[in-house]
């Protein structure tokens, strides 16, 4: 099979990313879709009230540690966020937004729930579920291949 399916897997999120940035557009600076779509993780699990910490946000994102600094350092720098000391422990930081960040999340909601709304527009339900197995099951696979490129049993 010579279909390539994780370069167009790839092709397709570098699409996405780049059309929600201009989606979620402010005052002509572009917020990565990525800030977002942590923004909302932290506004659903603050409304939990569940506390968010750094390695929260790397496990659900599936990023590096250097990337979600890089990414919680620009949000704090914009106003999004804030770290506090944990009650119990000063060494973990709990992450939770500010006014501008909920105000954020509030609009960016909308405008990301029309985005999906396009983007399965013409889809059947049907194709979108199998949509969702295919790309879980390809989520499995990747995991059960180890860096020599072997599936690993």
């Amino acid at each position: 099979m010579d279909r390539k399916i994780g370069l167009k897997i790839r092709i397709l999120a570098n699409e996405l990313n780049r059309k929600a940035a201009e989606i979620l557009k402010e005052d002509g600076e572009a917020s990565s879709s990525i800030q977002m779509r942590i923004l909302n993780f932290i506004h659903r699990r603050n409304s939990q009230q569940v506390p968010v910490y750094q390695k929260d946000i790397e496990q659900e994102f599936d990023i590096r540690r250097s990337t979600a600094t890089g990414l919680l350092q620009t949000m704090e720098k914009r106003l999004f966020i804030e770290r506090r000391s944990y009650k119990e422990d000063n060494r973990y930081k709990t992450i939770i937004l500010t006014e501008l960040g909920q105000q954020r999340v509030k609009e960016n909601i909308v405008k990301l729930h029309k985005f999906d709304e396009l983007l399965v527009q013409g889809i059947s339900e049907e194709h979108v579920t199998i949509f969702f197995d295919v790309m879980e099951k390809l989520s499995e696979n990747s995991k059960k291949i180890n860096k020599e490129g072997e599936r690993i049993t």
